[in-house]
């Protein structure tokens, strides 16, 4: 799992945000809720203390990385010491110690367990780990709670529940890069940019195949900008969507204003919301007279040739119309050759029983050749 995408995960200090360590439950394995992450300590069972019905043991150890697998695929995340501290102190300040509950579920609260005992290992001030967890990192969060529930206790004689396992939600912001197969260390050219751009590759190699793509530059997180009050501030891009961060540390939500005048509205985790420029003079419209001129010219042309179209539609029709003519007086004249005798009759008519003249051919030929003269005239 070294080879994994790697992510720091963090808090807001604010008491305000919810991006924070609310719950602690005992658990045999860690679970993963729908809108905030769970974790355990690694497997570490807590020791317990039969005859006083205490258990003590890690909720969170520092720079230890724990492997996540959900609908964004397979990763590592850890937290930091200095994180752990900021989970401890604000966990305390909002009285979350007595959120308890079994297996992450929200159903099963916890009443008669209480913690009493919490400390951050840190060797500097003499604050060693628990012996039964002496090779712990400094940093680590140990907590202590007395059970006085019997059903609980219960539980924890039986190995049902085996560990502290704490839930919240967090922002990712930092990647972290494995230089061998022991040991892990921040790299100061890791950003956010970077993280997602390696996890987007990851999940595109899982799912799109290994098509090679043009190579992507990372975003550096830039130090260049600093608040009104002169504090320092990294910033990946300054537009909504970006991430603001004081001291490695997401910038606490609510109106900044840069050293320029710029103000910035910061949400949970850092995410800038909105970005606020200095008021200036707005500047010129720009001219597009030439091109609408070039357009005109254009238009005026096709209307000209539209014309042109219409005055030979309308001949045409003119012809069409003649050539109808034309061709229903050839209809007739056929008709006429078609009845017409082809000589004069023999003999005459001596009965009684009709006045009729006979119409010699000679006559109906010349009013067939008067016909056609006259098809010849209307062109």
């Amino acid at each position: 799992m070294d080879k994994l995408p790697t992510f720091e995960l963090i808090i807001n200090p604010d008491e305000t945000s919810d991006v924070e360590v609310s719950f602690v439950a005992l658990v045999d394995k860690p679970a993963i809720e729908k809108n905030f992450l769970a974790f355990n300590s690694k497997e570490l069972h807590f020791a317990v203390d039969p005859e006083k019905r205490i258990i003590s043991g890690p909720a969170m150890i520092a720079d230890s990385l724990i492997y996540r697998r959900d609908d964004q695929g397979e990763y590592n995340v850890f937290f930091s010491a200095d994180t752990i501290k900021q989970i401890a102190l604000k966990f305390f300040k909002k009285d979350y110690q007595k959120n308890l509950n079994l297996f992450h579920d929200p159903s099963l609260s916890l009443d008669g367990v209480t913690i009493f005992e919490s400390f951050i290992s840190d060797k500097s001030r003499g604050i060693l780990p628990m012996s039964a967890f002496k090779d712990l990192p400094d940093g680590t969060w140990f907590i202590s709670a007395k059970i006085e529930n019997d059903a609980v206790w219960d539980k924890v004689k039986s190995g049902e529940v085996k560990g502290f396992s704490v839930e919240g939600i967090f922002s990712y912001v930092k990647k972290l890069s494995r230089t061998d197969g022991h040991e892990a260390h921040l790299s100061a050219n890791d950003s956010l940019m970077d993280n997602i751009l390696d996890t987007l590759k990851e999940i595109k190699e899982k799912f799109l195949g290994t098509t090679p793509v043009a190579p992507v530059v990372p975003q550096v997180l830039s130090t260049d900008y600093t608040l009104a009050d002169g504090t320092p501030v990294s910033i990946d891009k300054l537009e909504v969507g970006g991430v603001v961060l004081v001291n490695g540390v997401a910038a606490p939500a609510g109106e900044h204003q840069l050293s320029d005048g710029t103000k910035i509205m910061v949400g949970d985790g850092g995410v800038i919301s909105a970005v606020e420029t200095p008021s200036s003079e707005a500047p010129a419209a720009p001219d597009f007279s030439a091109q609408f001129t070039e357009i005109n010219e254009k238009f005026a042309g096709y209307e000209q040739k539209f014309e042109a179209y219409e005055a030979r539609f309308a001949q045409a029709e003119e012809a069409l119309s003649k050539a109808n003519g034309v061709i229903v007086s050839l209809m007739s004249i056929v008709e006429q050759l078609a009845k017409s005798p082809t000589a004069d009759p023999v003999g005459e008519n001596k009965g009684n029983f009709t006045t009729q003249k006979v119409q010699l051919a000679s006559e109906k030929r010349k009013q067939l050749s008067e016909s056609i003269q006259a098809l010849k005239n209307k062109k």
